[in-house]
């Protein structure tokens, strides 16, 4: 529990909006006021923003809700000059101006003003690579000496709290140490994770093995007394080397392909904004996103991508990505005029800054004026539905015939 006058409450966030609030206050002759709502992302890096905060920010800034944006300093908005760029117009366009407290600089201050905000996020951008440099050249040292950097703990091991290390942990170190003795004998996996689960042999967090976790497990060279690269390690192996080889021939043996290896992939990047939202008329399911190669980083840009009906029995087929999302920012530029005069503002304001969002918000924009997508395959043409009750945005369409809307030829 922390008590009052305890230096915890002054977390980060209170400092700064207790100055923002300061600003706020000295401006009140011009009829400044705060809302009632804070947006404080505690702990998360302005790196990023993948800010649940930021998100509910941008919602209200989408509602009409703000008229001015007000922030301690501008690297606690964003460090990434490209985030800048598109925050300051998208700014611009919902007309909401902006207040960096820490040099009282507004955008509305001229353009000496948007020049020093151009510059601070320019440093502030560098300031932050030359950190991620230094901790990356510190991590590079440790591993050339052996140390551990970071990472996850594995069953058997925790860390010592000075150094950091690994040191071994008993009992968990005998579930391992177990799990290795069945697999040399050539239980097969699936059959090993029967008995583990069956027995007190646990996961790292109490939970309930699965075949995978097991491999993971049992192809972990940490358990040799190496990093999980395969590079020389300082702490104490917990199975002997001959054991560990031994376990890995077994695996090779049974394995019936050579495993692959998946990009990773930020999902808040993922191209598929109508995933989850857009249905086939005929049978009135969703259409899942289907593309011909793994989903990464480059195949998200390169690669062609469809939306697909897999229901079975149905002739729904599939229809190119990049056309139906092109007809939704149709609807969007052209919206029916019989709609809400609300719905039809919010559609024109979004497909004024449709170039400027982030995918992520390309979607949350779509949830926030659509109530329904629905691909017609017989006429390749998308039917969509504006929104007519503001009263409650779910996140789901709800497919009422109210408002619905075809894009022309």
């Amino acid at each position: 529990m922390v008590r009052p006058g305890d230096d915890r409450v002054l977390s980060s966030c209170a400092i700064q909006r207790a100055k923002c609030q300061e600003s706020i206050g000295s401006r009140a002759s011009r009829g400044w006021s705060p809302i009632d709502d804070c947006f404080d992302d505690e702990g998360r890096s302005g790196a990023s923003v993948d800010r649940p905060a930021l998100e509910r920010l941008f919602g209200r800034i989408r509602a009409g809700d703000v008229e001015r944006f007000i922030v301690y300093r501008l690297d606690r908005l964003t460090r990434r000059l490209a985030d800048w760029a598109r925050l300051a117009r998208l700014f611009d366009r919902f007309g909401v101006g902006l207040t960096v407290v820490s040099g009282t600089l507004d955008v509305e201050g001229g353009s000496l003003a948007r020049l020093q905000l151009n510059v601070l996020a320019i440093f502030t951008e560098l300031e932050r690579d030359m950190i991620g440099q230094r901790l990356a050249d510190a991590r590079a040292a440790r591993r050339a000496r052996g140390l551990r950097t970071a990472g996850r703990l594995p069953l058997g091991y925790t860390t010592d709290r000075r150094t950091k290390q690994l040191t071994v942990l008993e009992p968990e170190a005998d579930t391992v140490r177990w799990l290795f003795a069945e697999a040399a004998r050539g239980q097969p996996t699936s059959e090993l994770v029967a008995t583990a689960n069956a027995s007190a042999h646990r996961t790292k967090t109490g939970g309930r093995w699965s075949p995978r976790a097991l491999l993971r497990l049992l192809q972990n060279p940490v358990y040799r007394g190496r990093h999980p690269d395969g590079s020389s390690a300082h702490h104490a192996p917990i199975v002997a080397d001959e054991l560990f080889d031994r376990v890995q021939t077994l695996i090779a043996e049974r394995r019936t392909r050579e495993p692959s290896q998946r990009t990773p992939f930020d999902e808040r990047f993922d191209p598929f904004i109508l995933r989850g939202l857009l249905r086939c008329e005929r049978c009135g399911r969703l259409m899942s996103p289907s593309m011909s190669e793994s989903l990464t980083n480059k195949s998200a840009k390169n690669a062609p991508r469809y939306y697909r009906c897999r229901t079975a029995g149905c002739d729904g087929g599939q229809v190119a990505a990049a056309a139906v999302e092109q007809q939704v920012f149709e609807a969007l530029r052209r919206p029916d005029r019989r709609l809400p005069q609300r719905t039809v503002e919010r559609m024109s304001l979004h497909a004024s800054v449709w170039d400027l969002y982030w995918t992520r918000f390309r979607r949350l924009a779509l949830i926030e004026v659509f109530t329904c997508m629905t691909w017609r395959p017989r006429t390749r043409r998308l039917l969509v539905k504006g929104r007519r009750d503001w009263s409650g945005l779910d996140a789901s369409p709800t497919g009422s015939e109210d408002g619905s809307h075809q894009p022309q030829e």
